[in-house]
């Protein structure tokens, strides 16, 4: 029967050497997966050195990949640095020309002004004489006269302004948070300004606002000239109804003279209707002339405004082109290495579970002494158990004893527990009751009804 559990495993030993084995497969690991590849652009070879790990002092090894072009590809990438250097300087060449163009604000003044406001013509019906009538008793004049109608360039103006201004107001803040965020961006990456990263990603942000300027600039200019355009359309519009309520009216009087005239003598009323006729005729003809010259004034100020648009479209067109060249220039194919290609690296393998192997050792060997014990409890549970009123009480399987006391007979009482384990119990020793004692399998047992 077994009187001690097993002795655990050495856990740290386990895995400690579960670690050196492990670290033993990720050396062979890593130099499985430092192969040196030979291709028709060239060569990527490693080298292996002894260093010191500054964090903990202790050796390791410290690798170097090296790429070496053959010699037609080194001239190749030579050629493409030296192009690309090439642009980048006829770039900067050009840069103070673009610095000029941009330098000075749009001059508006230089331009062809808009076409202005067309203008319709007076005209003036004949006079009639019937009787004693006067002309101001017949009818009144026909007054073409219309108000005062705005200039095309004044309302060109006025739309551009505000055109411009409306994306201005949006965009030159958005613009003005984008740089204050781009430069903090590349300040949190390391770099500053003087630096290549750093300029060159300024550069873009300011060509990039710029080239939005511009386009919004070229946006209120198209948009100005329709809303002139639309404006002038209006005031035509409002000067021909004017027109025609004028003409309406001075019809109306001269029905009405003809109604009066008509009370007349046949000689006066004859005469009366060749003028009214004469004058009407001579009416509807400066009417029609009036209606032409109109429509001709109009297309003249129409033409005039599209010039001037083709005028600002062209003079933005070469404001921009010294800086649209240098966008040219610089941004041409990058230089690129050459591409190595890649291979099946070695996966990794898993090294001695040592650990594991302890656990699962030191675990079977406590299940094999648990169950051992079960079975010597089972047999001592059962042998105590046996013959009714006999209890097992041979000292040599108990333990942890303690005198607590005495029968009524003299014979001593002990606390104890079994060697098989369950809880303490309080009873006699066999060998200090021998009257009561029967032997079975050689162990003694005590018949508790003859002791006192």
């Amino acid at each position: 029967m077994s009187k001690s559990t097993p002795k655990a495993p050495d856990y740290t030993a386990a895995a400690n050497a579960q670690a050196a084995g492990s670290k033993e497969v990720t050396t062979d690991q890593t130099w499985a997966n430092r192969p040196n590849q030979n291709t028709p652009w060239g060569q990527t070879s490693w080298q292996s050195q002894a260093a010191i790990d500054p964090s903990t002092g202790k050796p390791v090894t410290s690798w170097t990949q090296n790429t070496t072009l053959n010699p037609e590809s080194q001239r190749s990438l030579d050629a493409e640095l030296g192009l690309q250097a090439g642009r980048s300087e006829l770039g900067a060449s050009l840069l103070p020309r673009a610095q000029q163009e941009f330098g000075q604000s749009m001059d508006w003044s230089k331009f062809d002004p808009a076409g202005k406001a067309t203008q319709a013509g007076n005209l003036q019906s004949g006079n009639l004489q019937a009787g004693n009538l006067t002309p101001e008793q017949l009818q009144r004049g026909y007054d073409t006269a219309g108000p005062n109608l705005d200039s095309s360039q004044k309302y060109s103006q006025q739309a551009n302004d505000a055109i411009y201004n409306q994306w201005a107001s949006r965009a030159l803040p958005q613009q003005a948070q984008d740089t204050e965020r781009l430069r903090t961006q590349l300040y949190n990456q390391g770099l500053k300004e003087g630096d290549a990263a750093y300029d060159d990603e300024m550069r873009k942000s300011r060509q990039s606002q710029g080239d939005a300027m511009q386009q919004a600039q070229y946006q209120a200019t198209i948009g100005s000239g329709a809303e002139a355009q639309r404006m002038l359309g209006m005031d035509a519009a409002t000067r021909a109804q004017l027109t025609g309520e004028n003409k309406d009216q001075a019809g109306f009087g001269n029905q009405a003279a003809l109604g009066q005239f008509g009370m007349m003598s046949g000689a006066g009323e004859q005469n009366f209707n060749q003028q009214a006729a004469a004058g009407n005729q001579n009416f509807q003809q400066q009417a029609a002339a009036g209606a032409q010259n109109f429509q001709q004034q109009q297309a003249q100020s129409n033409q005039q405004t599209q010039l001037r648009q083709q005028q600002i479209a062209e003079e933005m067109q070469k404001r921009g082109f010294s800086l649209n060249e240098i966008n040219a220039i610089i941004s041409g194919q990058q230089v690129a290495m050459p591409t190595m290609p890649g291979f099946n690296q070695a996966t990794k393998s898993e090294g001695v579970q040592s650990l594991s192997a302890a656990q699962m050792q030191g675990q079977s060997a406590l299940d094999a002494y648990n169950a051992k014990q079960q079975a010597t409890q089972g047999m001592m549970s059962g042998i105590g158990s046996m013959a009714g009123g006999f209890m097992m009480s041979d000292r040599r399987f108990k333990r942890d004893i303690e005198r607590v006391g005495t029968t009524n007979g003299g014979t001593p009482l002990y606390r104890f527990r079994y060697i098989f384990g369950g809880p303490k119990v309080i009873g006699v020793m066999a060998d200090e009751v021998p009257h009561a004692v029967t032997k079975i399998a050689g162990i003694s047992f005590v018949d508790y009804s003859k002791v006192n």
